[in-house]
């Protein structure tokens, strides 16, 4: 015998002396312990037929193990996610982190969104991406805007950063 078939004959042979065992002190119940024993040989043979399988084809995971393996894009991209909803928050919580946090972020997609859209370099056409953005937008994203001299001051109010967002996607 195999290794592999070793364990499934001693676990049968455990249960067909249990089933004596039961058959031996409760003698009225013999119709229920023999069911029993003829379903964990089932199971049994079950699991032999699954490990036979397993072994014919074993490079292929089944659906149930890849769906358990985190997939390292979705984690990845759900960091960047979680970081971008941090930095959104914190942003509109407070002026330092509008100016550190969010306002590059905000840079980097209407300098993306002008130049393959309309032809506008943000930091060359200042006038020319003035002209296109929103005014409270225009204000976090323009280059020469300072940073806050309150730290703890007010960020960029939720319904600016909403409209803000959605001037970004019609550009």
């Amino acid at each position: 015998m195999t290794a592999r078939v070793v364990p499934l004959v001693v676990a049968a042979a455990a249960a067909f002396f249990v089933l004596l065992a039961v058959l031996a002190l409760v003698p009225g119940e013999r119709d229920v312990a023999v069911q029993a024993y003829v379903l964990f040989l089932g199971g049994i043979v079950l699991l032999w037929l699954l490990g036979g399988a397993r072994r014919a084809n074993p490079t292929v995971p089944s659906a149930f193990d890849r769906a358990r393996r985190p997939r390292a894009e979705r984690t990845e991209r759900l960091s960047q996610l979680a970081r971008l909803e941090r930095e959104t928050a914190l942003g509109v919580a407070n002026a330092f982190d509008l100016h550190h946090r969010l306002r590059p972020r905000l840079r980097e997609v209407a300098a993306h969104r002008l130049a393959t859209r309309r032809g506008i370099d943000l930091d060359r056409h200042p006038e020319a991406a003035r002209a296109v953005l929103p005014p409270a937008l225009w204000e976090v994203v323009r280059a020469d805007r300072q940073a806050p001299h309150d730290r703890f001051g007010p960020g960029m109010e939720a319904d600016q950063l909403r409209e803000a967002v959605e001037a970004l996607e019609r550009i």
